[in-house]
């Protein structure tokens, strides 16, 4: 408490709070948590050791996100190990970090459990629970589909592919280290423990071909095409490093296979900043009217389906569309994979 008490006077002094001294204040929380549990364990006869992560949990924070440094993560927990060998508990503060200067850190949104897998990782166990405050991942989000169903089980795919299209209940980077050592995932409620929850594993379970439905509200779908892009090569690179540069977010691609059109999706607030950059990159072809304009479509919703057994089952997609159709729902844009 002195500490923070020390940083915060300080912080008044300076007038401003940069990153850093966010991100220290911030650990505090978890720190004290884990502080409070290690001592609860040890009143109750447990060996419990605190492992404060900012001593083992190397990272450094690059364009997508939070990247570990394995190497010196891995040689500064066997350390750790090795000083605390006869802990039965180990209680690991999560969400935060520490770079390779030895600044405090955060891995950001979903940082506790992203923690929690890098530890699993580091450990080598057998199995991860994520604790959460709903039953596991549902077929589809509650809110627009009242009657959604809780999955039993998922493949690391499925998990990845829903996560990314906005399923919350679990992050893609929170995957990574539990799918590169194979260790299955189990999403269960902490209000009621006694729910089986979702299995997050290799395999799945294959026992329905379409396993789920995510979405991505607020977004803008831009079309970008002329008869002069037909045959050009260099034409989406010259688009997606322009939008990379100016750091818009690109959501979804489709692209014709005569290269005639390119439609992209980007965050609805980036939509403007969008098309002019794709302008700006296509000043040229724009004047000379080989391409036309960039037309924006706001508004829009992107609706993934989601299923390892969809692209070998003839059929799932004339029934989606026709199910959309049935609904007065137009489709813009098309991806696959």
């Amino acid at each position: 408490v002195d500490d923070l008490a020390d940083v915060l006077r300080a912080t008044r002094l300076m007038g401003t709070a940069p990153s850093t001294t966010r991100d220290l204040v911030a650990g505090y929380g978890e720190l004290w948590s884990a502080r409070v549990l290690g001592g609860v364990l040890r009143d109750r006869g447990l060996s419990a050791a605190v492992c404060d992560a900012r001593e083992v949990l190397v990272i450094t924070h690059e364009e997508l996100g939070p990247v570990v440094d394995w190497a010196d993560t891995r040689e500064r927990f066997a350390k750790w190990r090795a000083d605390h060998e006869d802990a039965d508990v180990i209680v690991a503060t999560g969400f935060i970090a520490v770079t390779p200067d030895g600044v405090p850190t955060t891995l950001g949104r979903n940082g506790s459990d992203h923690s929690a897998a890098i530890f699993a990782s580091l450990l080598g166990a057998e199995a991860l629970t994520i604790w959460t405050d709903t039953d596991g991942v549902m077929s589809a989000d509650p809110q627009y589909v009242p009657d959604a169903q809780r999955l039993d089980s998922l493949s690391y795919e499925e998990a990845m592919e829903l996560a990314y299209f906005g399923a919350g209940v679990i992050h893609p980077r929170t995957l990574a280290p539990a799918v590169e050592h194979e260790i299955p995932i189990t999403i269960r409620n902490t209000f009621a423990p006694d729910r089986p929850g979702t299995r997050i594993h290799l395999d799945g379970d294959g026992a329905s071909v379409v396993k789920g439905f995510s979405t991505i509200d607020d977004v803008a779908l831009l079309n970008l095409e002329g008869s002069g892009m037909i045959g050009v090569p260099g034409i989406a690179r010259r688009l997606f490093d322009a939008l990379e540069a100016e750091g818009v977010s690109v959501i979804l691609i489709s692209q014709g296979s005569s290269e005639h059109s390119i439609c992209f999706a980007v965050p609805q607030a980036q939509a403007d900043k969008a098309r002019a950059t794709a302008e700006q990159a296509f000043y040229a072809e724009l004047d000379r009217g080989q391409i036309q304009q960039v037309d924006v479509t706001p508004d829009c919703s992107i609706l993934a389906v989601v299923g390892d057994r969809m692209a070998g089952t003839p059929g799932v997609a004339a029934t989606f569309f026709g199910a959309l159709g049935d609904a007065s729902v137009n489709v813009r844009a098309i991806a696959q994979g």
